[in-house]
């Protein structure tokens, strides 16, 4: 049966976007059955952030004329661009129905918006096999708007496998209603081991990363700094990503006098500092499990500070890492534990690496989802 992976997102690149482009995008160049389809603005931006390098043999993208409109008129950042962009949807669904209608029966992975954009396809041709990838513990998050829950609960309903990235997620999904019997837990995330490694001149260099968002606290890290920097005047603090805290993030610099003092912004290839830190700081609200950003960090041989939530235990244990409550001052005592005893730092952070080796590498995740191939492959044979 034909494979074709729809990986949709036109807002931004986060660890799923990383994570699944990279695996889709191989796996995609590597086998004449598979094609990647995936929207031109989304490939871009994994190129640029070195996820993904060269052209791949099986792929089709699609052009998003919205986004270019909002882009002219100079509305990315605004309300009304986010959901002029959002229309480019309703394009692409029409694109995957008009060349798969009739297609014989494929086998379709579905992952971010990729439910939405292949919902009429499922409707009208219930035969075509679907999975359906879920990253968020909590459905309501991970569809972000109210009205658009029944619309992904329609897709759930009608998909022969729901992959869950970890076992709250199946909680969750299983208190909705959906039926346990198809939902499959991944064993977690997967790094590419060897874009995010270690460089052997480790600085003081204390990095937090992450879409700028409540669940993430990035401001709860900026409470931590000035602490920080006075306990280890050589430290250097970084606070990188995007999203709607961006204001109250730059409005924390200023009252906080962190101006100049906190590196801030966007990279689209987060290798080369994390390769340098010596601590990553994750401080999500619900959980850190399987942080993408936690595990690149750890590949590239950091020691983690992150809240004791949810399965974070799972990644960041006393051999990897401290866990903390979500308190500036236990965040700022532990980052500063770490950076005045450098060796204790080096020897988690190596602990981590093997650790990311062991339990996320690519090979143990492809062996995962050709197991879940197969297994739906079976079920119709």
């Amino acid at each position: 049966m034909r494979r074709v992976f729809v990986l949709i997102n036109n807002t931004g690149v986060g660890g799923a976007e990383r994570r699944l482009g990279r695996l889709f995008a191989r796996m995609a160049d590597q086998d004449v059955n598979t094609m990647l389809v995936v929207n031109a603005g989304l490939w871009r931006k994994l190129k640029e952030a070195g996820v993904v390098t060269g052209p791949v043999k099986q792929m089709w993208q699609f052009v998003e004329p919205l986004e270019l409109l909002t882009g002219w008129m100079g509305l990315q950042q605004s309300r009304l661009g986010f959901w002029l962009r959002k229309l480019d949807y309703l394009l692409f669904a029409g694109l995957l129905l008009a060349r798969y209608s009739l297609a014989p029966r494929c086998m379709f992975h579905l992952a971010l918006g990729g439910p939405y954009v292949a919902l009429p396809l499922m409707l009208l041709r219930p035969d075509h096999r679907m999975v359906i990838s879920l990253m968020h513990r909590n459905l309501a998050g991970h569809v972000g708007a109210s009205w658009a829950l029944p619309i992904y609960q329609i897709a759930l309903d009608r998909c022969a496998v729901i992959d869950a990235l970890t076992q709250g997620v199946r909680e969750d999904l299983v208190q909705r209603g959906h039926f346990d019997q198809k939902i499959t837990v991944s064993p977690g995330s997967v790094v590419d081991l060897d874009h995010y490694q270690p460089d052997p001149k480790k600085e003081h260099w204390v990095v937090f990363a992450g879409r700028l968002i409540e669940e993430k606290n990035p401001l709860l890290f900026l409470e931590a700094v000035p602490t920080i920097l006075q306990a280890v005047p050589g430290a250097r603090c970084f606070l990188l990503g995007e999203g709607p805290l961006r204001p109250l993030v730059e409005q924390a610099l200023d009252h906080m006098h962190l101006r100049g003092l906190v590196e801030t912004g966007f990279h689209a290839d987060l290798a080369p500092v994390l390769s340098r830190a010596r601590v990553f700081v994750s401080l999500q609200r619900l959980d850190n499990y399987p942080s993408q950003s936690i595990l690149e960090a750890m590949a590239c041989g950091t020691a983690t500070v992150a809240t004791d939530v949810g399965l974070t235990w799972q990644l960041v244990d006393e051999t990897t890492g401290v866990r903390i409550k979500p308190d500036p001052e236990q965040i700022a005592q532990a980052v500063i534990s770490l950076l005045k005893d450098p060796e204790r730092c080096d020897r988690l952070g190596q602990a981590a690496r093997r650790r990311v080796e062991e339990r996320h590498s690519e090979d143990r995740y492809r062996a995962y989802l050709d197991e879940l191939y197969r297994r739906l492959g079976r079920s119709e044979s």
